[in-house]
């Protein structure tokens, strides 16, 4: 039996339209149905098993991310605690928004012009009160300790490398200092 080809003129086939995502979740007939069968085999409510799934999987893909988080509003300084970041030893600098971007872009709340570093490498968030520092998918990603990170909660004296070469240290402090 021959095989057949189908010519394409050279060109590839175009990915498939992009699905709008839904508005709102809705979980099938057989996800409830799983989540009905492991409350009554653990005796938990089934908003309970649901939540320590959701944990679960929080743990392992984003280790140190809090589920719940009070929401801030962009662009105001965080009341009770400071946050000041140094540049490979340079002098601190006070991170004073919600969100705080750091890459090489035109308008990032701190450029760093280097080549290694992406436009947009990462960013430090406040939720809960916390500082977080979360990698935005960057070309080379960022490392604390030799190891890869996505998401952290930040701590007095984490050192994060972007792009495994270029050193931020972190220390908080509380306004009163």
């Amino acid at each position: 039996m021959a095989k057949t080809t189908r010519k394409t003129s050279g060109r590839r086939p175009g990915p498939p339209p992009a699905k709008k995502p839904p508005s709102r979740l809705q979980l099938t007939e057989a996800h409830r149905e799983l989540i009905l069968r492991l409350s009554d085999r653990t005796g938990l409510e089934p908003e309970m098993v649901l939540e320590r799934a959701l944990a679960g999987y929080a743990a392992a893909a984003a280790p140190g991310m809090p589920l719940h988080v009070e929401p801030v509003p962009k662009g105001r300084k965080v009341a009770g605690q400071k946050l000041f970041l140094s540049v490979d030893g340079k002098p601190e600098i006070e991170v004073d928004r919600t969100e705080f971007v750091l890459g090489s872009a035109e308008g990032v709340d701190l450029r760093l012009d280097l080549p290694l570093i992406s436009p947009r490498h990462a960013r430090i968030l406040w939720k809960g009160g916390r500082p977080v520092f979360e990698d935005l998918r960057s070309a080379r990603g960022s490392f604390r300790l030799g190891q890869p990170i996505d998401v952290r909660m930040i701590e007095t004296g984490d050192e994060i490398d972007l792009g495994g070469f270029l050193p931020i240290r972190f220390r908080l402090g509380d306004t009163a200092a």
